[in-house]
């Protein structure tokens, strides 16, 4: 299988999802440009990709991700190429025409089900590839972060309230790449003090920030979407730190993150004070949650697609 990452996005799901997929199953990526080139460029992670035209397509594609950059070349792809539809934000009127020719692939079933009821259209569930990177487990885990994105279905709003209710020692660091926009218009100057900046593409440059990490922090929360698993989440576990995560990605819904039990999950910027500031025996909800990931772990995506 050949991977064709459509997007401009350089940080986010998308890359992490793509960069994982890559390195566990050993599937090459590419990007289409105007040119076709030999030369390979770096994706992130460890990862290499390489720039082909419309007219040096690979066989066997999967569509890791696609924008609205893209949508141009959609007429180019073969059918029963494979595409993944990571949240129902993707599903866009210049998508939908094109994905009854492809075979279409979920992260979450709650995507399953809007793609069936609203589309009527089939599609196959697998779990997040989760690729194992080293990380470093001898250091004193202590503080609070937050690695999501910096954007609207973040709501880095609630870490911010809560950190200003908070002792500094006690405040969450935020790292992200940073939707300007949103910053502009919901945040203003209350992200500079807390803000840590956006780290690389990298699996040493996450281990850094979250090895010291007792909890990680993701308020995400998408409209028709919530319940399984984000690569933060994911990455958080294997790296033994608490998850705290939005009511809203849960409630309602079936799911595997369960309060107390392997994570917690908040309402609010006060029930997430509560839980940073209150003393608890985080032993046995990493215990719980390293379980989450043996499905990520073990699932195949190339005996689920080509067997």
């Amino acid at each position: 299988m050949n991977l064709l990452y459509m997007s401009k996005c350089r940080y986010g799901g998308w890359v992490s999802f793509t960069a994982h997929l890559s390195l566990k199953q050993n599937w090459s990526v590419y990007r289409i440009t105007k040119t076709n080139e030999k030369r390979m460029r770096q994706f992130g992670y460890g990862v290499n990709y390489r720039n082909v035209n419309t007219d040096n397509l690979p066989d066997n594609i999967l569509i890791t991700a696609i924008d609205k950059t893209y949508y141009k070349y959609l007429e180019y792809i073969p059918d029963g190429s494979h595409i993944v539809i990571h949240d129902p934000t993707e599903l866009k009127k210049q998508v939908i025409p094109h994905l009854s020719r492809f075979k279409i692939i979920v992260i979450r079933e709650t995507v399953k089900k809007v793609l069936k009821e609203k589309y009527d259209l089939e599609s196959k569930f697998l779990h997040h590839p989760f690729y194992q990177y080293p990380v470093n487990r001898n250091i004193e885990k202590k503080n609070t972060v937050s690695v999501s994105r910096i954007d609207y279905d973040k709501h880095t709003d609630i870490l911010i309230n809560a950190n200003e209710k908070m002792d500094v020692a006690q405040h969450i660091d935020i790292y992200g790449k940073i939707n300007n926009l949103y910053v502009h218009r919901k945040l203003g100057d209350s992200l500079e003090p807390y803000y840590c900046g956006c780290f690389e593409r990298s699996f040493i440059d996450l281990d850094k920030i979250l090895t010291p990490a007792k909890y990680v922090v993701d308020m995400s929360a998408i409209v028709g979407d919530g319940a399984g698993s984000q690569y933060t989440f994911l990455e958080a576990i294997h790296q033994d730190c608490v998850l705290i995560l939005n009511h809203k990605w849960t409630c309602g819904l079936k799911t595997d993150f369960l309060n107390g039990i392997n994570c917690f999950i908040v309402k609010d910027e006060d029930m997430l004070i509560n839980i940073l500031t209150t003393k608890v025996d985080l032993e046995p909800l990493k215990i719980e949650a390293r379980k989450l990931l043996d499905n990520h772990i073990n699932v195949d995506w190339g005996k689920e697609l080509m067997g």
